[in-house]
């Protein structure tokens, strides 16, 4: 759904405008005799005037104007025509801010945030160790990356605290790192984000020209109030693993850490109902949107929740989220009596951005949620 460029597609001005206005500048033209007259009159500037006016009029329908001049990998996740909304004017931010970490580099390049939601465009830089021909041959595995909320936090400081601990670790046995990544074991345990998150991890390839790995990294919280603009963030990334033929050997011995401060106006829409015990919670953002239904639900699967739930527009049309959003979803459920659960959640990202201006409510089965 993309309702803002579906508007700018029929800005056209009618055809009756560019015929009156095609006859006023013909109008205005001078006769055959003051066409070989050496001075330009007045007749010549209005009629360049007017045909300046028609061509900006012919032309300002053409297409809408690009916003941000986002990476492609932005508009791979998003579409061609996400660049040219008001809700990514909005959530975006260019970072370019790198930290030096040893032999490795972190730069998140771009980003785009909303209070719970964060995309990150994140480069690797590889250690000089490793050539550009090993790096073509191999299969890098997905990095574990791991989000603080901290205020400066540099890389030094998290070396000289954790250096000890790094030497215990196999940074190719997921299993050995775990603990020290999963927030209880490093020297930014306490900083965690907290709550309840969905994170995920896309990798665009090696590029050999710049011996950098990039990411696509994004978040979204399904908790209340969670805000990832209210202080600084720090991202902590496990060093990817080359896979050539059987052998994996990770790119460095020790995790780099990047701090930044994310950027955004708030387009957030929350609303709740509570009735007869019952309770439905909503959030609703232009990147995803969240469920819970809480006191008793009629639903014998998780995913019956995400089908019953459609966004009620200023139109009074309805938008099934299944056909907006992406089919992975974050969702979550406790048992109650006769099979169905007492309470459900769920929480997905949308294909494409959402027009949250356009939403006055969310309707979970028969009951509507005014939004605001």
């Amino acid at each position: 759904m993309n309702r803002y460029h579906d508007a700018m597609e029929h800005c056209a001005p009618p055809p009756e405008l560019e015929n009156r206005l095609r006859e006023t500048v013909l109008s205005a033209a001078p006769g055959p005799q003051a066409q070989t007259a050496v001075f330009r009159p007045r007749g010549f500037v209005r009629k360049a005037a007017l045909a300046a006016v028609l061509i900006v009029l012919l032309t300002a329908s053409a297409g809408a104007a690009v916003l941000v001049n986002w990476d492609h990998i932005f508009t791979d996740r998003f579409g061609p025509e996400g660049a040219e909304t008001p809700m990514a004017e909005k959530a975006f931010q260019e970072v370019n801010l790198s930290s030096v970490c040893d032999d490795v580099t972190l730069t998140v390049r771009q980003a785009l945030v909303d209070v719970g939601n964060l995309y990150l465009l994140l480069d690797y830089h590889l250690p000089d160790t490793i050539s550009r021909e090993t790096a073509q041959a191999a299969h890098f595995h997905l990095p574990r990356v791991t989000y603080y909320l901290t205020d400066q936090v540099t890389w030094e400081e998290l070396e000289q605290a954790d250096r000890d601990r790094w030497a215990e670790l196999d940074w190719t046995d997921a299993a050995s790192y775990t603990d020290y990544m999963g927030n209880t074991q490093n020297a930014l345990a306490g900083f965690g984000l907290g709550g309840t998150y969905s994170t995920s991890t896309e990798t665009t390839g090696y590029d050999p020209e710049t011996h950098t790995i990039t990411y696509l990294l994004s978040a979204t919280a399904s908790t209340p109030g969670a805000d990832f603009t209210t202080q600084p963030l720090t991202l902590l990334v496990a060093p990817p693993v080359m896979e050539v033929g059987e052998q994996l050997t990770a790119v460095t011995d020790h995790p780099a850490l990047l701090t930044f401060q994310p950027e955004a106006v708030s387009q957030t829409l929350t609303g709740s109902w509570r009735e007869d015990g019952r309770a439905i919670r909503v959030i609703v953002s232009p990147f995803s949107i969240t469920v819970e239904l809480s006191g008793g639900t009629p639903y014998r699967q998780l995913g019956e929740l995400k089908q019953d739930t459609s966004l009620v527009l200023r139109d009074g049309s309805l938008q099934p989220v299944a056909e907006l959003t992406l089919d992975l979803s974050g969702v979550g459920g406790r048992g109650g009596e006769g099979g169905s659960f007492t309470d459900a959640s769920f929480t997905s990202q949308f294909r494409e951005l959402l027009d949250v201006s356009q939403v006055t409510a969310v309707q979970v089965g028969d009951t509507v949620v005014p939004v605001q």
